[in-house]
């Protein structure tokens, strides 16, 4: 049984019951990641940590920041910025 069959069951229920319905899944996952996000940001600041930054910081740490999988496309094919050569003309 996965959460649509739970909500199917429990609204039918509450319907029966003359109870007010469950709300439907998924209907607070935002506000729950928000929740945790600004947990987080309090408990780094209790700490003593910055509250922002921290996987960034990690990842530069540990040597993975900055690592090809990082950088954009563009700076992967860009041109290096050296002296021009100069055009040769043709003997004749």
């Amino acid at each position: 049984m996965n959460a649509m069959h739970q909500y199917l069951f429990d609204a039918h229920r509450a319907a029966r019951l003359g109870e007010p319905p469950p709300p439907a899944p998924g209907t607070h996952d935002l506000a729950v990641l928000r929740a945790v996000r600004d947990r987080r940001r309090f408990e780094r600041v209790l700490a003593g940590r910055p509250a922002r930054g921290g996987l960034r910081g990690a990842l530069r740490r540990a040597g993975l920041f900055g690592a090809s999988l990082f950088r954009t496309a563009r700076s992967r094919t860009a041109p290096s910025r050296t002296a021009p050569v100069p055009c040769r003309r043709p003997a004749g």
